[in-house]
């Protein structure tokens, strides 16, 4: 824990939208402010780092490894398009709704008040933080008359550790998605989903009322023909149709955006591109010694986004 920065700087000051994972009751920042507290006493340290860790019991998440991989991966933008397309989604979306999606404060509870004076972001399986911290740097630009309050949240304590190192006014949590989300109901207004797990169930329960979701999906042509010449992890058949029925009990589909484009990658950044996914643990000693033969491949990036609104 950290005494050197207060509270009330800290990102966790404005995501007053955040409930215990053991009884479901507001947290609030404790007296000495170096932890989230709710009223039955349940207590949850702030790390050096400004974030908090409400994973209840051990969960599975990405590598060290894999996490460096990707931020040097992503640093090098190639996946900018697609970081790009989620900026503009997002920012089209509150264009269209503007503030009249807040409901004033009579309508919202004591706890959520002070957050649904902003417009809630979640990034749900954030990862080591790239999209959530280049959505936030694209709304300064272009939406700096409205406010924004941005959470992350990732099974992997390590993911959320290298997060909230960089991207410091983002709030971040160490939770699973796979259990109830630590939000309340009815506080979110954009839900992104990239290729992380889903829980589609929470994921309606925290989103208003017509609040957007993104889910973004690798297409069946992703990473070809490198997947062949590697042996990768093959795409699920039929995805795109499966996650969509998954969403249909509690979602209205919005669009289908797909994005393809092609991508030549040099060793170093096919290697950057394997290890950052679960391939690299799956592959063979003769694959990965094919790795390094390889001086450079042109490869096909294929990325579905499908686009959700609350029921």
């Amino acid at each position: 824990m950290s005494e050197s920065i207060p509270f009330s700087a800290s990102p966790l000051s404005h995501c007053d939208f955040l409930i215990c994972p053991i009884c479901g009751q507001p947290l609030f920042p404790s007296a000495s402010g170096n932890a989230l507290q709710c009223p039955r006493n349940h207590s949850f340290d702030i790390a050096r780092e400004q974030y908090v860790n409400l994973l209840l019991k051990k969960a599975s998440g990405d590598t060290k490894e894999m996490l460096q991989a990707r931020r040097q991966f992503l640093k090098s933008g190639h996946y900018a398009p697609l970081s790009n397309k989620i900026d503009e989604l997002v920012a089209r979306y509150l264009n269209e709704t503007r503030l009249s999606r807040l409901p004033a404060a009579a309508d919202v509870s004591e706890h959520t008040q002070g957050s649904q004076s902003c417009i809630s972001i979640l990034d749900a399986g954030c990862g080591e933080g790239y999209y959530l911290g280049q959505l936030r740097r694209y709304l300064r630009i272009h939406q700096s008359e409205l406010p924004h309050c941005y959470l992350g949240i990732d099974s992997s304590k390590e993911a959320i550790r290298m997060a909230a190192r960089r991207y410091k006014d983002i709030c971040f949590l160490v939770a699973s998605i796979k259990e109830p989300l630590p939000i309340a109901s009815d506080s979110i207004q954009v839900l992104l989903n990239i290729f992380a797990p889903r829980n589609v169930a929470e994921f309606a329960r925290v989103l208003v009322p017509d609040g957007l979701l993104l889910a973004l999906i690798p297409g069946p042509n992703h990473l070809q023909p490198l997947r062949d010449r590697l042996s990768l992890l093959s795409i699920e058949e039929d995805k795109q149709q499966h996650v969509i029925q998954q969403f249909a009990s509690y979602f209205s589909l919005r669009d289908i955006i797909t994005l393809d484009y092609r991508l030549p990658l040099d060793r170093q950044a096919i290697i950057l591109l394997v290890r950052m996914t679960p391939n690299y643990w799956h592959l063979s000693e003769q694959a990965r010694q094919a790795i390094e033969g390889i001086k450079e491949v042109q490869t096909k990036i294929s990325l579905t986004c499908l686009v959700f609104v609350k029921q």
